[in-house]
């Protein structure tokens, strides 16, 4: 087993560790355990008298919270933001028994969100997956069957010239096509 060395952010059970550098990726996380952390995340303990932990994640992951807190960049740099600017954002709380039916809600919500996107990637994949299959099965054993020659025998392979995108011919300008196209 390793050491830790340098600089040791810590974080707590319970607490939100929340990744300062580019705040629009929403890295927010409600701590599951206790632990170490990159340099570049925050821990912050909520006062359970006023506000639900879950609540104000969820909050910190919206994008009222970005438009509401001052994103810092400068040239070179990463943007940003402070733990003085994220204490400065304004957050409206109802009372704490409706904070944590709509941290609920939100948290039903999302797994449910999250598994649609799960299943609409796999397929997809799936789908993405169809054209190269029918592509190796129609091909895969044509050369068993047929005559096998060279593509250059039955193909004569025509060199482009290099015009731009804005030759023009009379009236009418040139199709230019692009691999990017293909």
């Amino acid at each position: 087993l390793g050491s830790l060395t340098g600089r040791k952010p810590t974080f707590r059970r319970g607490q939100i560790v929340y990744g300062y550098l580019r705040p629009y990726l929403n890295k927010v996380w409600v701590a599951e355990f206790d632990g170490f952390s990159s340099v570049d995340q925050f821990a912050f303990d909520v006062r359970p008298d006023l506000a639900d932990t879950e609540f104000v994640a969820a909050f910190m992951r919206s994008e009222t919270f970005l438009r509401r807190s001052s994103i810092v960049t400068t040239t070179g740099q990463l943007p940003r933001i402070g733990t003085e600017q994220i204490a400065a954002v304004p957050i409206e709380l109802p009372p704490l028994d409706v904070q944590r039916r709509i941290a609920a809600d939100l948290a039903e919500e999302l797994a449910a969100a999250n598994a649609a996107e799960r299943a609409a990637k796999e397929r997809l994949d799936a789908a993405k997956a169809l054209a190269p299959a029918y592509l190796r099965s129609a091909f895969q054993s044509l050369g068993q069957d047929g005559t096998v020659v060279v593509l250059g025998d039955v193909c004569d392979v025509q060199l482009g010239k290099m015009l731009s995108p804005k030759s023009k011919t009379g009236v009418r300008p040139i199709p230019y096509l692009r691999n990017e196209n293909v």
